[in-house]
């Protein structure tokens, strides 16, 4: 608790003084203003009632005192004639300088020693004046404050307490957690039990829960990336070292060199799969960080994307069309990988269709969404192998006469939910073919 009570002394014990004083402060000058005016007015109602009593009265005196409730020693009063001279009460009292019409007057001065405040009115030919000490005032005025200090520094203590009682817990709860972690081995992602944390110290408790969990599914990832690679490369290295064998067997130029072409197209082969699967991974480990990416025109993409393709489309004289309805259709997302979706999806299309077929890629936008349709003239899939065809290496068997790796949809998929959209397919024109339908929110 050491740490905790020195933050307390640094920032919260000056602080707390400084607006004890402050409301201190302001709290004597209102009550100090309250008092004054109620005794004012009483004053005011004494001086309006003296005209009314016989100035020879001689229990004037003590009826002010009483209605004043002042000990007759504290009141004095005094009524004096149009030619200056004393009618009734003290002599000695000075009126207000420039004292003129009937309203009542007030000021404080000093009479036999003590202060004193006086009201004063012109009522008639005479002048009036009735005065008080003003020690009750100010005594009344030091016993409110007093008060109202008491209350401020019993509630301040009882504050600093709660804090105080509140703090000793929120660290219980924090070394506890810290505790939890230290213990653990590096590799324990486990989130931390929350059952016995007080209020406070469960969000953030909820928050390193939350960060745990994104890094256990990082290295969830990384596992599976490990694992993914030792399986799938295990076949291709196992036939790249089969051929090699093979043709360090043969003597026959010509079989020799068809036995390196098949090396080649393995490595390549092997090749292409690696960089998917680096693909998916980094892909799968951003979340949905790509959507936050550069700007740059869309249809431009799916162009240049059709393009690079274009050579596969020859080869099978495949004729591949780009549909565009307007002009550049701007969104905001990670330029390279979603050249990776829509060269998967084109490649997938030309790699299932067969030869003398058709690819269409089209580009519309409605709702505040871009919609990119794929739609090709191959076999299709059934609409009950839709949902597992986004899993990784898998492929349906209608479809397995590609030479693919069953990563391209997965990476496609996750590429799109990555930038905040989807990828569904559908059944091509006429229930012919696939159309695979990409949507992508539009940048506001």
């Amino acid at each position: 608790m050491r740490s905790w009570s020195g933050l307390v002394k640094l920032v919260g014990l000056p602080a707390l003084a400084l607006l004890l004083a402050s409301n201190t402060i302001t709290a004597y000058l209102e009550t100090r203003d309250t008092v004054y005016a109620s005794h004012d007015r009483a004053l005011r109602a004494a001086l309006l009632y003296l005209p009314t009593e016989p100035l020879i009265s001689e229990d004037i005196h003590r009826r002010l005192a009483a209605s004043l409730s002042k000990e007759e020693k504290e009141v004095f009063f005094s009524v004096t004639g149009p030619d200056g001279h004393t009618l009734a009460g003290e002599s000695g009292l000075s009126y207000p300088s420039a004292h003129t019409g009937d309203s009542v007057r007030f000021s404080n001065a000093y009479y036999r020693g003590r202060a004193i405040r006086i009201a004063a009115a012109h009522i008639g030919a005479n002048d009036y004046l009735v005065a008080e000490s003003v020690s009750t005032r100010v005594e009344l005025v030091h016993r409110l404050t007093f008060t109202d200090l008491q209350r401020q520094l019993w509630l301040s203590t009882l504050g600093i307490v709660l804090v105080w009682l509140g703090l000793r817990t929120v660290r219980h709860d924090l070394g506890r957690m810290a505790e939890q972690l230290a213990r653990r081995e590096a590799e324990n992602l486990a989130p931390l039990a929350t059952d016995e944390l007080s209020p406070d110290a469960r969000p953030l408790a909820d928050a390193i829960n939350g960060h745990l969990a994104k890094l256990a599914g990082l290295l969830n990832a990384s596992r599976r990336f490990a694992a993914d690679v030792a399986h799938q490369l295990r076949t291709p290295l196992t036939l790249l070292g089969a051929q090699a064998q093979y043709g360090l067997r043969q003597d026959d130029a010509t079989e020799l060199r068809k036995t390196i072409g098949e090396i080649a197209a393995a490595s390549r082969g092997a090749q292409r799969l690696c960089n998917q699967m680096l693909s998916l991974s980094r892909v799968e480990s951003a979340n949905n960080t790509l959507a936050e990416g550069s700007r740059f025109d869309l249809a431009t993409l799916l162009r240049e994307t059709a393009l690079d393709l274009s050579m596969l489309a020859l080869e099978k004289r495949i004729d591949l069309a780009f549909e565009c309805t307007g002009g550049a259709v701007d969104i905001v997302g990670n330029e390279i990988m979603l050249h990776e979706l829509f060269a998967n999806l084109i490649d997938n299309a030309l790699r299932y269709t067969p030869c003398d077929g058709m690819v269409r890629v089209s580009l519309t936008c409605a709702d505040g969404r871009a919609c990119v349709e794929v739609a090709d003239s191959g076999p299709g899939i059934p609409v009950k192998a839709r949902e597992v065809v986004f899993q990784r290496f898998h492929r349906h068997l209608d479809r397995a006469g590609g030479s693919g790796s069953g990563l391209g949809l997965a990476i496609a998929h996750q590429i799109a939910l990555a930038h905040g959209g989807s990828l569904i397919l559908d059944d091509g024109p006429d229930g012919r073919g696939l159309v695979a339908r990409v949507h992508l929110p539009l940048p506001i």
